[in-house]
């Protein structure tokens, strides 16, 4: 199969041309199971991304990752051990969603369930640090315990380079109608996430010349930061409509590439 390409049609009848243990990260933002979208109706949300971890574990590399986005259930009472090892339930926290709820607390965060096949291959964390946000004069008192001091916790001393971005993403926002890179309002909120929140995921699971597949393309984000961060990209995307929007969003990306080198 043709790579650094976004090929039309069913993710789940395209995978099967993928080779056996040939992907480094696999970033999936499929199906939710909670709109009303033609693409988003599926009998049992849990059994159909169980359905996927079982797939893609077959085409990740050992150590290779998943991150697989849904709402807090999408992985609730199914076992994907036999598969892959889940690491981490990552919030990507919304606080400013609109919605309200009547009879219950209003959802305002998404899921991201990052996965691994076995052991984790690759973590560039050294890529994806975040500012400490913590007072010097508390930074000091913490390092001058006696466990830190004596070495036994000195791994624990504060990087001046930041800080372990932890499993609660707040720093990252959703698109607004007037984010600069917003492809069309139809898009906003289902389809095309902000590529700073991509861009973490990849930076993190793979190294350039690594090989990245997203199944359920959309406005094609995933490639658009693959193109940035030399990874070779794979996608799959069943509306054409979609297709021709990545396809010309990645060729802008590489024209612009172009003119910098002779610039």
């Amino acid at each position: 199969m043709e790579l650094n390409e976004i090929h039309c049609g069913d993710a789940l009848k395209l995978v099967k041309e993928v080779a056996d243990a040939s992907v480094d990260l696999i970033v999936c933002d499929g199906p939710y199971g909670v709109t009303a979208n033609d693409w988003d109706r599926v009998g049992s949300i849990q059994e159909f991304n169980l359905n996927l971890i079982r797939t893609f574990s077959r085409v990740l590399k050992p150590g290779g990752a998943l991150y697989l986005f849904g709402k807090e259930d999408c992985i609730d009472f199914i076992d994907y051990r036999p598969y892959l090892k889940l690491n981490s339930k990552i919030v990507w926290y919304q606080p400013s969603r609109l919605a309200q709820g009547r009879t219950n607390f209003t959802n305002n965060y998404d899921l991201i369930a990052y996965f691994t096949k076995g052991k984790v291959k690759t973590f560039n964390l050294d890529d994806i640090r975040v500012p400490q946000l913590v007072e010097l004069e508390h930074r000091l008192r913490c390092e001058r315990v006696p466990s830190v001091v004596n070495g036994t916790y000195g791994k624990t001393r504060f990087n001046d380079d930041g800080k372990n971005p932890g499993n609660v993403w707040g720093d990252i926002k959703q698109l607004t109608y007037k984010s600069k890179e917003l492809i069309s309002r139809d898009l906003l909120n289902t389809i095309q996430k902000p590529e700073r929140l991509i861009e973490r995921i990849v930076r993190a699971s793979s190294s350039e010349g690594d090989l990245v597949l997203d199944p359920f393309s959309g406005a094609g984000t995933t490639f658009a930061v693959c193109q940035r961060l030399k990874r070779n990209f794979l996608g799959f995307e069943i509306n054409p409509d979609y297709v021709r929007i990545a396809r010309e969003r990645i060729a802008k990306i590489a024209t612009a590439e172009e003119f910098k080198l002779f610039a």
